[in-house]
């Protein structure tokens, strides 16, 4: 199960997160240290696996300085942004502060659900509504933002088709497990696949792999 703390200032939020994942076995939510009314945290030394920030703050940096708050307190917990609006330079700040879900304030559960999973495990997770506004963006400089993943639209088109398969599932947000279970394949296959998946790509891990995608769908078509 995982810890997870709603550290939103919205009373309509909190309520909407909890009614979500009040049936729920998978995910504890905290307010403000608290699991519903009991005023106790969780047994885990480190914390909260993943805490839920808005972005709905006046500007960009009030959003760091609230994640760099909470980062001091909570080392090891990783984040997810709920937030309305976003765009590339943004993306790569808040990754750079330690945030790996991105959703909209209209996510879904099964949205803010795969950001949450992602987050937990390191891995990047975009919501495809927020993929759709950067994609209608102006496209910005990839390399500038995120460094060492240089992978364009013609290194996906080289993977195969169940590669790009389990690519898509990464976006998602997916353990491998879940992959497999999926795909009805076992999670060696899975392994595989992402190893054919990096060394196509020429990226090094899960996070630089999802990136690739969502490069992908935000360049232009040729």
């Amino acid at each position: 199960m995982l810890d997870v703390l709603i550290a939103v200032d919205q009373p309509s939020m909190q309520k909407g997160l909890q009614a979500m994942f009040q049936e729920r076995d998978d995910v504890r939510l905290w307010y403000n240290g608290a699991i519903s009314s009991q005023p106790r945290r969780p047994a885990k030394a480190v914390g909260y696996d993943v805490i839920v920030v808005c972005g709905n703050y006046p500007d960009m940096q009030t959003t760091l300085e609230r994640i760099s708050l909470l980062k001091q307190r909570y080392a090891q917990s990783s984040f997810v942004l709920m937030a309305r609006d976003l765009e590339w330079f943004s993306i790569a700040e808040y990754c750079r502060a330690g945030v790996y879900g991105f959703v909209d304030e209209h996510a879904t559960e099964d949205q803010i659900m795969c950001a949450i999973a992602a987050a937990a495990r390191n891995d990047l997770y975009v919501s495809s509504s927020i993929i759709d506004r950067l994609a209608a963006s102006k496209v910005p400089d990839f390399q500038e933002i995120f460094g060492s993943v240089t992978s364009t639209l013609s290194d996906i088109r080289k993977l195969s088709e169940r590669e790009l398969e389990t690519l898509k599932l990464v976006a998602k947000g997916m353990s491998n497990k879940a992959i497999a279970e999926t795909l009805f394949i076992s999670e060696k296959t899975v392994k595989n696949h992402l190893y054919n998946v990096y060394k196509k790509l020429g990226v090094r891990d899960r996070t630089q792999a999802a990136i690739a995608v969502l490069k992908a769908l935000c360049l232009p078509q040729k």
